[in-house]
């Protein structure tokens, strides 16, 4: 048994050896003889799946549920290290769950193993980012509290990449630097304190820290365990470090090393491996301002990501294809594209490659002086991502977001258009923003202050009587009074963001007894929804600007988690009639609204997670 727990825990070690020694200790016997049976076998790393499925089904028999895990999971290995074929992924994930579902007679360990494979299929087979993080912490809880410290590292370092697909870059950051300091104890060995490394150097490149990653995949290819990983594992490291000498403006290191991964992936038939060194390239080219090459090197990513049945590269690639086709001005076609994938991106969890999707789409926008439109993808795309996280682009420079920035800030004639005052998100979050500040529970001058915003915007914002308003939020107080706590509250509503004696900017209006939220002032997401939705029922087909608006606009629910009072149950209702009129009308739309509406879930989710 402690040979296989080594196996199960990356241990680099003769297993043969250890297998004969394990022999020598225990009592022959059927349960002996399978075992050493199997760990010869991987030992030996040259057994076919065949054999390999045979000593599973002899262990799911015996019963001896570790010999089977051990089996699958070293079929799932060998499947991933031959780098194609990941249909056969298919059929084992659904082993590995019917082993999952008898964890009461699995090891801690053979259930640990198993989970990282679960996440590791859910991930690069089916992209499904939310399944992987769900595999990967469950994976965590169990081997927390020196169980297993590789086991642990290794969830770790693969719930990083979840954690950096889905927006949450912070929260990856942080795990992985500590994890970093647990490679440091006796026991590691080199594959769980590789992939860590690995992790973390592509969560600083989404980070923007370019320099820092390359530096640590660089000192991570360059250390003593990288020759004894398997050579699947070495193309993976140096594919991320392409990557990020890519991303750090390194030609030269970019050319040798993908001239290296190409001599080692391409005759080795590693489609997968060979999809990463395209996308790499890709974005070389992309940065370099050759939108040709890197349109090529995206679609060629995407043909081998196919070859090789791995959705990943190919889910991934699209965002870099979407790029290119936009600095080739072929703007119909990165409409198309993104109108495809960016409803794709959030139902599978990609929050952050949909947000940088709708980042790509405020540009095209900006470019054809569409700032309105370009500035709603921009909120589109921040509420993608979770509060306080910076929305960076991806496979872009600096120059690039500086460009966008400043078409926004410029309105028609070369005039300052300045944002609005008030910015308030209703749609998969409810978020307040003042002068550019978030607006936070202890912010709010009571609770009624609250209520009073939210009844406000659900009667449209616009013209809406007082006394009505007042009728709405203190039923129960006779006319005079609930006017004057209207009042009082309105004032509280007015103060939002100010501090001390600094005087507020009126954004909330009164006149002749009707109370408005001035568009000039205020932005309410919501509304603005609302107006598309009514512009696209009268468009000639989907792909009008207007349908496309509401596609952008539509980040999820409509004020989520809040008890659902009279006004909103009223607004959501009728936003959701609307909806449903504009999918009658365009059924296109049907799939992409509902995984819009569905963001805010996926959000949640991912967030919530770990």
């Amino acid at each position: 048994m402690q040979c296989m727990r080594q196996w199960f825990e990356m241990e680099a070690v003769d297993l043969a050896a250890g297998t004969a020694l394990c022999c020598l200790k225990e009592r022959p016997g059927p349960l002996t003889l399978l075992r050493s049976r199997l760990l010869f076998a991987v030992g030996d790393g040259r057994t076919s799946l065949g054999d390999l499925q045979a000593l599973y089904e002899a262990g799911r028999r015996a019963p001896e549920l570790d010999v089977a895990a051990l089996a699958c999971a070293a079929m799932i290995d060998a499947v991933l290290a031959a780098g194609c074929d990941f249909d056969r992924l298919d059929g084992l994930a659904a082993q590995v769950d019917s082993l999952l579902a008898e964890d009461e007679v699995l090891s801690v360990h053979a259930q640990a193993a198993l989970l990282l494979r679960r996440g590791l299929i859910s991930l690069v087979r089916e992209a499904d980012i939310v399944r992987a993080g769900k595999a990967f912490d469950e994976g965590i809880r169990l081997v927390e509290g020196r169980v297993s410290e590789p086991l642990l590292l290794a969830h770790r370092a693969l719930r990083g990449v979840t954690d950096c697909l889905t927006g949450n870059l912070t929260r990856a950051d942080v795990g992985l630097a500590d994890a970093r300091f647990l490679c440091q104890q006796a026991g590691v060995g080199a594959r769980p304190r590789l992939l860590v490394e690995g992790s973390l150097g592509l969560v600083r490149l989404f980070l923007g820290e370019a320099a820092d990653a390359y530096f640590i995949l660089t000192g991570a290819c360059r250390s003593s365990g990288f020759g004894a990983l398997s050579p699947g594992m070495q193309l993976l490291m140096l594919c991320h470090r392409l990557y990020a000498a890519a991303d750090f403006g390194l030609a030269e290191e970019v050319k040798d090393l993908a001239q290296h991964i190409g001599f080692r992936a391409i005759p080795g038939h590693q489609a997968l491996l060979h999809a990463y060194r395209h996308f790499a390239l890709g974005a070389v080219a992309l940065r370099a301002g050759d939108a040709l090459r890197a349109l090529v090197h995206a679609e060629e990513c995407m043909r081998s990501g196919e070859l090789a049945g791995a959705r990943l590269p190919v889910t991934l690639v699209a965002l870099l294809q979407a790029q290119a086709l936009s600095d080739l001005r072929r703007s119909h076609e990165v409409r198309a594209l993104l109108a495809d994938w960016v409803p794709r991106w959030i139902a599978g969890g990609l929050l952050r490659v949909a947000a940088v999707g709708r980042l790509e789409l405020a540009m095209l926008d900006a470019r054809s002086g569409e700032l309105d439109r370009a500035r709603h993808h921009l909120v589109a795309a921040r509420a993608l991502l979770p509060a306080g996280e910076s929305l960076r682009p991806v496979h872009r420079s600096g120059a690039w977001l500086d460009e966008l920035n400043g078409m926004l800030a410029a309105g028609p004639a070369g005039c300052v258009a300045s944002a609005p005052h008030v910015s308030i998100r209703t749609l998969g979050e409810f978020v307040v923003e003042v002068g550019g500040r978030r607006i936070y529970d202890r912010d709010w001058k009571g609770a009624r202050t609250k209520s009073l915003l939210i009844a406000l915007i659900c009667e449209g914002g616009q013209k809406v009587p007082a006394d009505h308003l007042a009728d709405l939020l203190w039923p129960d107080s006779d006319g005079a009074q609930a006017l004057q706590n209207l009042k009082v509250a309105l004032h509280r509503l007015r103060r939002l963001g100010c501090e001390g004696a600094e005087a507020p900017v009126n954004w909330v209006h009164v006149k002749h007894g009707l109370v408005s939220l001035p568009g000039s002032l205020c932005r309410v997401d919501v509304h603005e929804l609302v107006q598309a939705v009514q512009a696209g029922l009268k468009a000639p087909h989907a792909e009008d600007e207007a349908c496309r608006e509401v596609l952008a606009l539509c980040a999820g629910e409509f004020l989520p988690g809040l008890h659902p009072t009279p006004p909103v149950a009223r607004y959501r209702k009728t936003l959701h009639g609307l909806l449903d009129r504009l999918i009658k009308r365009f059924p296109v739309l049907g799939a992409a609204l509902a995984d819009a509406r569905g963001a805010a879930s996926k959000r949640s989710e991912s967030g919530a997670a770990g």
